[in-house]
């Protein structure tokens, strides 16, 4: 081999050491991103735009020294994931998502709810102002074991303080209480109240109508049930003695007692002519409704002079017929 191969072969192998780069195969950024030519020791790494690559530098991440993740010149192999850089002072009771909770500009948690909604569990009403640690008892410690979300493993002395296991009710708190007071308040909501809706005026405490608190005994839908007082003091109409009906929503709603209609047409048809008046019109006894009137000084004037009363009127004048 003469002197000129040798020399050729060197420079190759020389060429080819020389040409392989410190930062690893596949490395494609511009030396002069970092480097210049005078001094490959003097790097201005500001030139480099870090928010081109898979992890952009925000929050903290920008007065971090380079070498704290880089400790090798090799950047491919850089670490991505927050606990490959940073502690798990958690000791794994939350995952390993970091950013569920936290950000790169600070460890404090600012979203503390959405967290929990996230979680299953909503915040709000009374869980929204309640100590962290009644719930978390290792919070101290900063673990957050998973913990159950339902209401009986929190709420079991309440539960057993009542008669709601004897009552047959079950263990979901939700179902009839209000977690937006400050107390066990009923709300009603969610609860199915079976044939008799708690609506309008009947959304009211339990104990007004369970006044013996067995709840698992069914009262009687009948209005007379606990409207019967009401029933017996009303005098404008006199309920009692008029014959009304105890079937109160008859003519009441259960929205409240001043909002009523009567079904006219079983008694006396109020179809057409003059009679679209009030009750009071006809029936001048208001301590009896059966009794009415047509001969009145305002109404039908007797014109045939005979005392044949109400009743005779219809012998010859059918329902809607002005008389006079």
């Amino acid at each position: 081999m003469n002197r000129i191969s040798i020399l050729l072969i060197t420079l190759f192998i020389v060429v080819t050491v020389f040409a392989k780069s410190p930062h690893g195969d596949g490395f494609k950024i511009n030396c002069g991103a970092c480097h210049n030519t005078i001094d490959w020791e003097q790097l201005n790494p500001r030139n480099f735009d870090h928010n081109k690559t898979k992890f952009p530098l925000v929050g903290q991440h920008k007065t971090v020294g380079c070498r704290i993740c880089h400790p090798t010149l090799e950047f491919a192999k850089a670490k991505t994931q927050c606990v490959e850089c940073h502690m798990d002072i958690h000791e794994g009771t939350v995952g390993k998502d970091c950013e569920r909770c936290h950000t790169p500009k600070t460890w404090i948690v600012s979203n503390v709810k959405q967290i929990h909604q996230q979680a299953g569990f909503i915040l709000s009403g009374t869980h929204a102002v309640t100590d962290c640690y009644r719930c978390h008892k290792s919070a101290s410690l900063l673990r957050f074991e998973n913990i159950s979300t339902d209401c009986y493993s929190c709420h079991r002395a309440n539960y057993d303080a009542t008669t709601h296991r004897v009552d047959g009710f079950g263990t979901d708190c939700f179902t009839c209480h209000n977690m937006t007071g400050k107390d066990w308040s009923y709300s009603g909501k969610g609860f199915e109240h079976g044939i008799f809706p708690l609506s309008g005026g009947h959304n009211i405490s339990c104990v007004l109508c369970h006044t013996t608190r067995e709840y698992k005994t069914h009262l009687s839908s009948d209005c007379k049930t606990c409207h019967i007082d009401k029933y017996n003091a009303t005098t404008n109409p006199k309920h009692s003695t008029a014959g009304f009906s105890t079937d109160c929503k008859s003519c009441h709603t259960i929205n409240n007692w001043t909002q009523s209609t009567f079904n006219h047409s079983s008694y006396f048809p109020i179809t057409s002519g003059n009679h679209n008046v009030s009750c009071a019109t006809c029936h001048t006894n208001s301590a009896n409704y059966a009794v009415f009137t047509c001969v009145t000084s305002s109404c039908h004037r007797n014109a045939h002079n005979q005392n044949q009363g109400s009743a005779g009127c219809y012998r010859c004048h059918s329902n809607g017929r002005s008389g006079g």
